[in-house]
């Protein structure tokens, strides 16, 4: 059954049982297990330090050759960051902390995209925002046929962070910009077709797998026997249906424009063509949060960077994490669970677009991009 349950982890020779994030060292290979299972290891303040905390310590300490990073439970992964933290705390007035939050959370993405030694991301079931924030930067990225990623922030009023853009930059500009704007949950053939995942293996095999990831460690080619374990035990996935319909009508996404964009798609409704149903959701989605993904795709395009992306996103945490709309979308979805925001505007033609534009340094004369300090 993928995902671990009450993992105990050996560190310098004895069992250490943590409460939200266990991490330990076995046979060469930092392992961090994520433990929040009644909230499919949402992170928290907390959690992030402690991942944060072990990654630097492992870095450096010769005994660590590799790093391995698992969610417990059967649900998933890790379904994000604590949304409902951040909500409650953005109304209470506790915007330092909020922005602090998300400048930890970013660092700890810089630094597993950035990690000199192997980071491998073993995911299953739900693995959502923060959680493709940890497992998508990784070197080595697997997945069990039963995951479901996603990038749900269109939805709550926020933005594809996590620096999620930098990997999504590389891919088909109509693969990118339909996932972001739809905040649709895929299955393991469109993560990998969206380089979210680079294998799919069998949802019984998640232990075998890890067993073999573990026995790696002491290996003289650790990235070598990484890469082998990872070959032998690949499957073929379900069909990448989501990538395959956004190909089909990638002239759909060709704009620069948002407003164009969802003309396009709103054409797709009338005409009732296979787009509709993806296009009806879109239109469902906070329009600024899409106005800011069409312009943030095209920025990480030009510079997909980490580092600059990551600049980019804490300037968006601080521009949408202030807004109505992100206490409006979690009300929707996690707090009432009406599922019917308000939304401010709730027409993206009413969208700023100057104020949107700023935060990525464009300006629209000029049509340049500009790096800037924050």
């Amino acid at each position: 059954m993928p995902g671990l349950q009450n993992v105990e982890l050996v560190k310098n020779g004895v069992k250490s049982m943590e409460t939200e994030v266990g991490s330990g060292v076995e046979n060469g290979v930092g392992i961090i297990t994520l433990r929040r299972e009644y909230a499919i290891n949402a992170l928290t303040p907390e959690m992030i330090g402690a991942i944060t905390k072990s990654l630097k310590e492992w870095e450096s300490d010769s005994r660590v050759s590799m790093v391995l990073m698992e969610g417990a439970g059967k649900k998933g992964f890790c379904s994000g960051g604590d949304v409902r933290w951040t909500r409650e705390k953005v109304m209470a007035g506790e915007n330092e902390r909020v922005e602090a939050f998300f400048a930890a959370e970013y660092e700890m993405n810089r630094m597993i995209a950035t990690y000199e030694k192997p980071i491998v991301a073993l995911t299953h079931g739900v693995v959502m925002g923060g959680g493709i924030g940890l497992a998508g930067h990784a070197r080595y990225r697997i997945t069990t046929s039963n995951s479901r990623f996603a990038m749900p922030e269109a939805a709550i009023g926020l933005f594809c962070d996590v620096g999620v853009r930098s990997i999504l930059a590389g891919i088909e500009r109509q693969r990118a910009l339909m996932f972001m704007l739809s905040a649709r949950m895929v299955g393991a053939g469109d993560a990998i077709g969206l380089d979210l995942s680079d294998v799919c293996i069998g949802d019984g095999d998640f232990s075998l797998v890890r067993s073999a990831l573990i026995g790696a460690g002491s290996a003289r080619d650790v990235e070598g026997e990484i890469r082998k374990i990872m070959a032998a035990n690949a499957i073929e996935p379900a069909r990448a249906d989501f990538c395959d319909l956004a190909d089909r009508f990638a002239p759909v996404f060709a704009s620069s424009d948002w407003v164009e964009i969802y003309d396009r798609l709103g054409r797709e409704v009338v005409k009732g063509s296979e787009l509709g149903e993806i296009a009806a959701t879109v239109f469902e989605r906070c329009p600024t949060s899409n106005a800011v993904h069409v312009a943030g795709l095209d920025a990480a395009r030009r510079q997909p960077d980490i580092a600059m992306v990551l600049k980019d996103d804490l300037a968006l945490a601080h521009f949408m994490g202030g807004r109505s709309d992100f206490i409006e979308g979690v009300r929707a979805v996690l707090v009432d669970k009406d599922h019917k925001p308000r939304w401010q505007p709730d027409d993206i033609r009413e969208v700023d677009r100057d104020a949107v534009l700023a935060v990525f340094g464009v300006n629209q004369e000029s049509s340049s991009f500009m790096v800037r300090d924050l």
